[in-house]
């Protein structure tokens, strides 16, 4: 890949840095640098693909990237935040304390940090971008992002003003501001807005289907994972328990707002418990040998998880639910220690690759994100054929194809997908939805009240 930059780019100006131009040995340093075992990024693995010494710069405007291998998803990781450009020398300057003050060439300038409180930021004079009209961006001026624990005192005082916008659903406002269908309460409709937008995040029930590690686990029968995945009433799950906020996820693993999604959905994700309860005599159990099983989540998710113990206990399944901190449950599922576990994947870039690399058997864990260790020839041969297309329908057929593959096999069941949630006051505007839930403020304004 060769890029020509531009050259009306700066890095910011602060207290101890004084602003200069963007080139491309920024870059080459940037991304070396998140190789660098001495930084210990965790986003080493953005450039896993890169060719040994493949970032350089033959002049100030051209940045040229190698590859080892054909990955059309690259650029779509070029985009993510580890790939920011950062200037040596504030990174020489500051050394470890240059997480505490960033620089770098976006919008807004950092300015002030409160750990574990709140973020301010001021305008970035110097910003490369205008709007339609030429009038440069960000339109506002500052901005202050607080971080507090207490969401529901936090949603008292973004009634009384004091916030621009909630994001979230956690805490005991959700029932104050949206009805019982997910939609904002009229109480509130002339303070504040809802915008939900589909989230490229899927949260799912994984089962370890390795036969190295099934020895006496239930799971090595397929009949077993189908009647687990049969018995779970999806359109309940979503009105019930997570109030509309998340959609049934019947179109399999890859969530609305990629092309591949099955938008008329897969019949194996069809609520049926009678066949659920049919599949499970089939597979040797009943009064007499009543099937028990072992899901672990976090204390996030224990609603969810209680409403699938009810349901399996419909069908004669015995489900003990194993409550653990997020950090050990990550720990145990990574390693392999799971037998049946709630996980979720949201997608890192926009490109359906992201949410198949979980099926494909070279990404084992640890070393890889394939949890459920499962191991498919098909599948690994569509997958490594859509790393070599370049035409972008043929690979949202195979992606389509390997979904499909998925829904027969189960090694997951699917639940629901994300949605992007935001309460965003009456009086702020041009806040644009994104896939990935990532904010843009460049084009916020907030408007005076009369």
């Amino acid at each position: 890949y060769t890029f020509t930059l531009r050259i009306d780019v700066f890095f910011h100006e602060t207290r101890d840095f004084k602003k200069r131009k963007v080139v491309a040995k920024d870059f080459v340093y940037s991304f070396n640098r998140i190789l660098d075992p001495e930084t210990a990024s965790p986003g080493k693995w953005v450039f896993s693909r890169v060719a040994e010494n493949g970032f350089s710069a033959p002049d100030d405007t051209t940045l040229v990237i190698r590859l080892k291998e054909n990955f059309p998803p690259f650029l779509g990781i070029l985009a993510m935040k580890y790939c920011s450009v950062v200037p040596k020398e504030a990174v020489d300057f500051f050394g470890d304390e240059f997480r505490a003050h960033p620089v770098g060439t976006g919008p807004f300038v950092f300015h002030y940090w409160a750990e574990g409180q709140m973020m301010a930021f001021l305008r970035n004079p110097d910003y490369y971008l205008s709007d339609a009209n030429g009038r440069q961006l960000p339109y506002l001026e500052a901005l202050a992002i607080t971080f507090k624990k207490d969401m529901n005192s936090v949603f008292l005082d973004f009634i009384k003003g004091k916030y621009d916008m909630l994001q979230g659903t956690e805490g005991e406002y959700i029932e104050e501001l949206l009805d019982m269908h997910g939609f904002l309460s009229p109480v509130y409709a002339d303070k504040v807005k809802l915008d939900r937008s589909p989230w490229l995040k899927t949260d799912y029930l994984g089962f370890m289907v390795d036969p190295d590690k099934l020895a006496g686990n239930p799971f090595s029968d397929i009949r077993i994972r189908r009647a687990v995945n049969m018995a779970i009433n999806r359109k309940l799950l979503a009105r019930a328990i997570l109030h509309n906020l998340g959609a049934p996820a019947f179109g399999g693993f890859i969530p609305e707002g990629f092309r591949s999604h099955n938008e008329k959905g897969f019949a194996a994700y069809n609520y049926n418990q009678g066949k659920a309860a049919r599949l499970i005599v089939e597979a040797g159990y009943g009064l007499d040998n009543q099937l028990q099983l072992e899901l672990n989540t976090t204390a996030s998710n224990a609603n969810i998880a209680q409403f699938i113990q009810f349901q399996l206990g419909q069908i004669g399944v015995d489900l003990k639910v194993n409550i653990l901190e997020p950090a050990v449950l990550n720990e145990f599922v990574a390693g392999g220690k799971l037998l049946f576990f709630k996980k979720s994947w949201l997608a890192d870039y926009p490109d359906e690759e992201n949410f198949m690399a979980l099926f494909y058997s070279k990404n084992f864990s640890p070393s890889g994100p394939n949890y459920t260790h499962f191991k498919n020839e098909d599948y690994d041969r569509l997958y490594e054929r859509a790393l070599s297309v370049t035409d972008k329908d043929e690979r949202v057929r195979m992606y389509a194809a390997m979904d499909s593959l998925i829904a027969v096999q189960v090694p997951i069941v699917p639940l629901y997908y994300g949605q992007a949630i935001k309460f965003i006051g009456k009086n702020v505007e041009g806040l644009p939805s994104s896939p990935i839930n990532m904010l843009d403020l460049r084009r916020v304004r907030k408007t005076t009240e009369e």
